[in-house]
């Protein structure tokens, strides 16, 4: 009895086959580099993977970064440059050609325009044309004359028939020396003409767009004697015998033109003539109800 239990209990104190070959001093030692080798890969891929994740996380804040961070003003001009050359493009010849071109470098550069006026459509009255473009932010107007001539006149500041008169050095007016040029948005066919005095705008309820006191007037029917729609009560008006009537000498307000005319009209019809056309453009998106302030 004593003998079988001493074998038995000397037998479970051996070790296993398996622990002798892994405790054994002859493992080739090519086994061990080869275990060794492959718990590094196992170690630098784990290190790998957490790298390329952390890589991805930070990707991921620039952008919010990038997104919440004002833009400079070379990279917004930029983008309005963009947007212009695709608006222009995309136009069909005339005032939308023009027009996206005339407005290069003003508030509403690279913004898309819309027809909110129509003398032709609308009516030939300061009323008409008030109700269509008042609080509408900047306006672009399009004229043609008796004979021909076009012609564009920029407020910035748009209407609100708030019966005064306001300065603002970014207004403009400009002629086109020939009908191509208008109709194909030629910038090189295109004279641009500052404003060169106060006051720039006149933003009367009972008249049409005006552009000082004489750089470009358009009454649209009967203009109050001094300007303003208080002056409209009782027989204080002055009649200019059209609704189409329009007037213009340039030099004193607005910038005079390199070819000597003193008007936008044409040659032959001097400071006053009569418009075939006339159309106000506007930008939906710069529309308010406050004051814009040049």
């Amino acid at each position: 009895f004593y003998p079988l239990l001493l074998h038995v209990r000397m037998s479970s104190c051996r070790p296993t086959h398996r622990n002798n070959n892994a405790l054994s001093s002859k493992t080739p030692s090519s086994t061990l580099t080869r275990r060794r080798r492959h718990a590094l890969m196992k170690r630098g891929g784990q290190k790998r993977t957490k790298s390329r994740s952390l890589t991805i996380r930070n990707g991921f804040l620039e952008n919010i970064l990038k997104a919440v961070t004002p833009k400079d003003a070379k990279e917004i001009q930029k983008e309005k440059e963009m947007k212009r050359v695709k608006l222009i493009e995309q136009s069909p010849k005339g005032c939308m050609k023009s027009a996206y071109q005339l407005l290069a470098n003003t508030v509403i550069d690279g913004e898309e325009l819309v027809l909110a006026y129509d003398a032709t459509r609308d009516g030939w009255t300061a009323s008409a044309f008030h109700e269509r473009v008042d609080g509408k932010g900047p306006t672009l107007i399009f004229g043609k004359t008796a004979k021909n001539a076009r012609f564009a006149a920029y407020n910035p500041l748009g209407y609100f028939s708030v019966e005064d008169y306001r300065d603002c050095p970014a207004a403009f007016l400009c002629v086109f020396k020939n009908e191509q040029s208008f109709l194909n948005g030629d910038a090189s066919g295109m004279e641009i003409l500052p404003n060169v005095g106060s006051p720039a705008i006149f933003d009367f309820g009972a008249q049409g767009p005006s552009f000082g006191p004489d750089g470009l007037r358009i009454p649209l029917g009967n203009a109050p004697a001094n300007g303003s729609s208080y002056a409209g009560i009782g027989e204080a008006t002055t009649s200019y015998g059209s609704s189409k009537k329009c007037i213009s000498r340039l030099g004193s307000h607005y910038a005079g033109r390199s070819d000597g005319v003193t008007s936008v009209f044409a040659k032959g019809e001097k400071n006053e003539t009569n418009l075939k056309e006339l159309i106000a453009l506007v930008s939906p998106s710069m529309e308010r109800d406050g004051l814009y302030v040049s």
